[in-house]
Parts: structure tokens; C-alpha cells; sequence
């Protein structure tokens, strides 16, 4: 695009993208930023990640205010200039709730007609999702439910991820609000869906049989809707239905995936009757051809009570029995000749390492965790590392410490390196170039993972870290330096001092 040439608003790129059916093609994407060593987020992603993984922090939204202010008071310009300053600062998803509140306390000083037609105009034109954003959420504040016009365009920026939450904010107002949203749900699949399911009422059967089936679908994470789901479509009812059919056993697999995983967000342990639950699904799965996503289920409830320490010995015995199933092999030996499968044959004692190897050659990125199996031995240790020296970008991950959580397929080759650090623990010495590149990483696992390993050598070795990789030190340094966390800091730290 010329200079002369201004960006195109990106309402206009997604009502031209839109498909007959009214959806957004799969892979549609905002513009982003495409800069050297700069991270690119998925639609919707950076909202996401500061709702769930963020605590709430006190943001300083007087220069937003001030810029309100102005807009309403005719310098429309000189406050949008200022408008989009403060929201490089402070996202719109960091201020909302405060600038709701201070819209109202100051209702008298603002101009209605001005603030309204300044929000319309950024949601109409404007190249800036932020912008947009705010538009979204001032027009939440008035009533939309007559304004036709406004509607349409409401739900079409609403099928993109990046707005969908905002969007949802002011449909669940409208009269027919909660059928905007379920017809909404059905038509995005990222964290655009993930904010649906959050907001829809469960009003119906129709609804509440789709959240069963569909509500943990998405291409983030099922753990962010799987207790939402659960309690909306009422697991604990149609886990124990005796006319289950194959979609809903295939719904109800996914929501316990969900539910065990527990990372993202709260998960099983916030079901009361957790040995009904169990108690359900297993006899369900006697019914059920079983599929890998069975097998994953299976173990991870075995584990569960045992790390938990819950008493339920019957359930952990039927799910043992399930394991040990002539099924079961067939059914990790199926996943395996298709590149997966390999974890859950380890933990079954079922030989893995020669199919392993074979699909980690193809495709070292995407069979990671592969490779985090096969290290453990160390004959293939030093193969596994010259693939990944190979394929993995390594000077230009190490772009410098952020506060980055990597989730989702944008990081790939993140998981990729953090497979690879977690493996090195055994090795001490090995893998430097692999050391440095994490510890400079914006991914905070990443880094996480790296202290590990040092740590770890340094207790294996029993000696210093300049006694085993000398090199790194100086890396720590401008670890140390740069690092955004301070918990990381201060084990930094530690391993300087040692050394």
C-alpha cells in the first residue's frame, strides 16, 4: 500500500469478506503488523489472554477522558489524535469498566449526539482496532435496538474474533439478543465463539443441545468454555442419558477434555459431584467406540485421582480396565500410524519409538512432543537436536523477554523449543544454543523452562554453571537485564551467584 494510498477501514474489509452463508472465511485475519522480531496474535488473542490470565490492574484512563471530552466539545480531531495515543498505552479491554463508570458519572458534560456520531464514525472507517473497539463500547451505552443500520454492521464485525466481545456487549441488549448471540455462536470458531458461550443463556433445549455438542469447540482451547459449557447445557443430566448419540458422545468427550486439563481457567475442580461425573462418562464409554480422545480422557481422570489424592478407587479400577483393553491398543496403535497417539502409548507401555522417530523427521515442528519422548533416551538426543538447529528460527525467537503466555498455533515453533528445553534437563551441557535462545525469548514458558534446565544440570552435575557451560553466563547477564519478571529475575540471579 502507497503512501498516498490510506489503509482501507476495516469494517470494509470484512463486509467484502463475508460468504454467502453470512460468515467469514476460516482463515480470514486482520491486517497485522508485520515488523522483525515482532509477535503476531490471532484475532481476538491479546483481549483474550488479558481476560484470562491477567489480573486486573488499575489503568490511568484520564487522558481517554480528556480525549472524550474534547470530542464532545467539537475537536473531534485533536481528540482522536490523543484517543489513539492513550489506547497504544492501555487497550480498550484494560479501560472499559473504569470508562463505563466514568461516563456515567459525567454524563452531564458530554455531548450525546457528538460521542455517539464519533463512535459510529470509528466503526465505520477507522483502520485502528482499538478505535473501533471504543466505538463498540460507547455505542453499548445507548440504545441501539431501533437502529437497523447500525445492527448490520454490529453483526458483521461481529463474526470477527477481534470484535466479537464487544459486539456481544451490546447485542445481549437488543430485544432478540439472545438469539443474535446463538446465531452468532455458530458462525465464529475462535475466541470470538469462546465469548459467545460465555453470554448466551441456555434458554432452550435447541440451545442448550448445541453447547453440548459444539460449546467446547474452537481453534484456541476447549478448557476456556469447558466448565461454562458444563453447567449451561447441564452435564451432569445428559452425561447419563441412554440415547446419547455419536455427536453428543463426541461433545461430551471434548467438555471432560476441557474439564481436566484445568490450566487456562478453573475445570473439574469446580464440579461438585466429580465421582458422578467420572461415574457417567465411563459407563458411556463402554457404550462408544473408543477414539484416542477417549483414551487421553481415560488417563487423565486415572491421574487425577491419584494426584489429587481423591478417594475413588472403583472409578480409577474401571478406567485401568478400560486401558488395558484390547481396544485401547488397537486404538493408540491406529493414532500412532497417523502421528499421534505416541504420550498415551508411553504411559500404556505400548512401543512407540520407531513410528515416533519417523513422523518427527517429516515434521519436527508439529510432532514436538515426539521428540520431548524420545530424549529421554539419549542415543537420539543429539539427532533431535541437530533437526531442531535446522528448522527452528533461533536468532530470531530470541527477540528479548516479554510478558507472552504462547498460546495457540501462532507459536508453534515456541512449543517446539519448549519441548526441547524440558528434555535437556537430563543433559547437562547440551543444547546451549537452545539455552540462549529461550532465555531471551518473549514467550515466558519458554524462559521458565530454561531455568529449569540450568537448574537442573546444576544439580545433576553438582557444580556451578560456569563449571559446565561457562558461555551462558554471559547470556544470564543480559537475561537478567532484560527480564520482565521478577520471579525469573531473582532465579537468575541465583544462578549467577552460584556460579
Amino acid at each position: 500500500m502507497s503512501e498516498n494510498q490510506p489503509e482501507k477501514a476495516l469494517f470494509q474489509l470484512i463486509a467484502e469478506a463475508l460468504t454467502p452463508e453470512g460468515t467469514l472465511p476460516k482463515d480470514f485475519s486482520l491486517p497485522k503488523e508485520k515488523a522483525q522480531n515482532k509477535l503476531i496474535f490471532a484475532d481476538g488473542a491479546m483481549d483474550g489472554i488479558k481476560l484470562y490470565h491477567t489480573q486486573p490492574k488499575e489503568v490511568d484512563i484520564e487522558p481517554v477522558c480528556q480525549a472524550l471530552l474534547l470530542i464532545s466539545q467539537g475537536q473531534e480531531e485533536t481528540g482522536k489524535t490523543q484517543l489513539t495515543a492513550a489506547l497504544a498505552q492501555h487497550s480498550v479491554i484494560e479501560v472499559i469498566d473504569a470508562l463505563h463508570k466514568w461516563i456515567y458519572e459525567h454524563h452531564q458534560e458530554l455531548d450525546p449526539g457528538k460521542l455517539s456520531g464519533f463512535a459510529i464514525r470509528c466503526i465505520m472507517t477507522s483502520s485502528d482496532p482499538e478505535l473501533i473497539k471504543l466505538g463498540l463500547a460507547i455505542m453499548e451505552l445507548l440504545n441501539t435496538d431501533k437502529q437497523e443500520a447500525l445492527k448490520k454492521v454490529i453483526r458483521a464485525l461481529a463474526l470477527c474474533n477481534e470484535f466479537t466481545l464487544y459486539c456481544l456487549f451490546i447485542m445481549r441488549s437488543w430485544t432478540s439478543g439472545n438469539d443474535e448471540i446463538f446465531d452468532l455462536m455458530q458462525k465464529v470458531h475462535g475466541w470470538g465463539r469462546i465469548h459467545c458461550v460465555n453470554q448466551i443463556d441456555p434458554a432452550n433445549r435447541l440451545i442448550k443441545k448445541w453447547l453440548l455438542d459444539h460449546g467446547c469447540e474452537n481453534n484456541v482451547a476447549p478448557a476456556y468454555s469447558a466448565l461454562t459449557v458444563a453447567k449451561k447445557c447441564d452435564l451432569a443430566d445428559q452425561i447419563v442419558r441412554e440415547d446419547l448419540s455419536q455427536e453428543d458422545w463426541a461433545g461430551i468427550t471434548l467438555i471432560i477434555d476441557g474439564l481436566m486439563a484445568e490450566g487456562p481457567v478453573a475445570g473439574i475442580s469446580e464440579i461438585e459431584d466429580r465421582e458422578g461425573l467420572f461415574a457417567g462418562y465411563l459407563k458411556q464409554a463402554e457404550r462408544f467406540p473408543m477414539t484416542l480422545a477417549t483414551v487421553q480422557n481415560l488417563i487423565a481422570i486415572a491421574q487425577y485421582i491419584d494426584g489429587e489424592q481423591v478417594k475413588l478407587p472403583e472409578i480409577k479400577n474401571q478406567c485401568l480396565e478400560l486401558l488395558k483393553s484390547s481396544e485401547c491398543y488397537v486404538t493408540v496403535s491406529t493414532a500412532m500410524e497417523q502421528g499421534k497417539g505416541f504420550e498415551e502409548a508411553l504411559k500404556l507401555s505400548i512401543p512407540y519409538e520407531e513410528k515416533a522417530m519417523a513422523w518427527l523427521k517429516q515434521n519436527p515442528i508439529e510432532h514436538c512432543m515426539a521428540a520431548r519422548l524420545l530424549m529421554a533416551s539419549e542415543k537420539d538426543c543429539d539427532e533431535i537436536l541437530a533437526l531442531y538447529a535446522d528448522c527452528l528460527p533461533l536468532d530470531m525467537m530470541a527477540s528479548g523477554p516479554a510478558d507472552v503466555l504462547g498460546l495457540g498455533k501462532d507459536y508453534q515453533d515456541f512449543h517446539a523449543l519448549a519441548a526441547v528445553l524440558q528434555s535437556l534437563r537430563l543433559y547437562p551441557g547440551k543444547g546451549e544454543a537452545f539455552i540462549r535462545c529461550a532465555l531471551l525469548c518473549p514467550v515466558i514458558s519458554c524462559r521458565t523452562y530454561a531455568l529449569d534446565t540450568l537448574e537442573s544440570w546444576v544439580k545433576l552435575a553438582q557444580t556451578p554453571l560456569k563449571g559446565i557451560a561457562p558461555q551462558l553466563l554471559v547470556v544470564l547477564d543480559q537475561a537478567e537485564e532484560l527480564e520482565v519478571k521478577d520471579e525469573l529475575k531473582t532465579r537468575i540471579q541465583a544462578l549467577k551467584h552460584a556460579a
